[in-house]
């Protein structure tokens, strides 16, 4: 066992007050020894006496003087026993430590050992409590996230169903539109086929009556301004965004007239390339009728050639 645990070894007990005790009765002793001494050093008292006898009137000569003995030496004062306590030599402190220590000090280190290990076993509890609510803290967030994360991509997909769906009604409109014009124009065109064998068969009647001449006349070539005039009216007629449009492309019509100015039929001669603005001259066409009669004439053209270009 190490030294270094016995940092300090308590003193006896009542060892001050056994000193000062000591002290104490050391005073007293000589005290008593001085008392005694005075006493033996005080010198006898000499006394002298006359006798006086009544028989003789002779007064006797006084004795001579006895001889001067020096005086004898006093005694030695009979010392008295000294009432010393013996004192004893103060043992050495036993520096090493004694059974009774070691065992306190095993003692001492098996608690504290066992102290630490309960600590270090509350400590790792504390940390496993922590590191598990760490844990599940992350999860709840993860979780938490993960939802998020489903919930935004059920939207976007909800989001790209409806714009499918919309998509699709879209086109599903567009078709039928597509549909119901096409059937329109065909309903139109049987309309100008009907027309046109009415006007055929007039015409017929007219030249075996020898009205061949006037419908001559009515079928020439259009006056340039004329052409001019209604290549202007059917333009005021075009509706057409000319953001999404790119050039300045041209696109030709042949439009064929009944006497009255009516349609009787349009041809596309040739395509611009933009389907679009094809689609919306020709509805321009058929805004624009009936036609007016040539000025230069007094009557209706039975042909038209227009070229159309959006930009102009």
């Amino acid at each position: 066992m190490s030294t270094n645990f016995i940092k300090r070894i308590p003193s006896e007990p009542g060892r001050w007050r056994a000193i000062i005790l000591a002290l104490l009765m050391h005073l007293i002793l000589l005290l008593i020894l001085w008392f005694s001494v005075s006493w033996q050093n005080q010198k006898p008292v000499a006394v002298e006496a006359e006798i006086w006898s009544p028989q003789s009137s002779v007064v006797a000569p006084p004795p001579p003087p006895p001889p001067i003995t020096p005086p004898e030496p006093a005694p030695e004062p009979v010392k008295a026993p000294e009432l010393v306590k013996k004192i004893e030599p103060v043992k050495p402190v036993n520096t090493a430590p004694t059974e009774n220590v070691k065992k306190n000090a095993d003692i001492a280190l098996e608690k504290e050992k066992k102290r630490k290990e309960q600590q270090d076993l509350k400590d790792k509890a504390e940390a496993l409590k922590k590191e598990k609510l760490a844990k599940e803290k992350e999860k709840k967030e993860s979780d938490k996230i993960a939802e998020l994360l489903r919930k935004k991509q059920a939207e976007e997909a909800k989001k790209v169903e409806e714009a499918e769906h919309k998509k699709q009604v879209e086109e599903e409109k567009r078709k039928l539109a597509e549909e119901q014009r096409q059937k329109q124009e065909e309903a139109v065109a049987a309309q100008r086929a009907k027309a046109r064998h009415e006007e055929d068969m007039k015409r017929l009647a007219s030249e075996a009556s020898g009205a061949g001449n006037a419908e001559k006349a009515s079928s020439g070539k259009p006056d340039a301004a004329y052409a001019r005039k209604i290549a202007d009216r059917i333009r005021s007629n075009t509706i057409l965004s000319l953001n999404d449009m790119t050039g300045n492309p041209t696109v030709e019509f042949r439009i064929d007239l009944l006497p009255d100015g009516s349609l009787r039929d349009v041809q596309l001669i040739k395509k611009s390339g933009v389907d679009v603005f094809d689609q919306a001259v020709r509805r321009a066409i058929e805004r624009s009728a009936p036609f007016p009669a040539d000025p230069s004439t007094g009557r209706v053209p039975s042909s038209i050639v227009i070229s159309h270009r959006p930009k102009d």
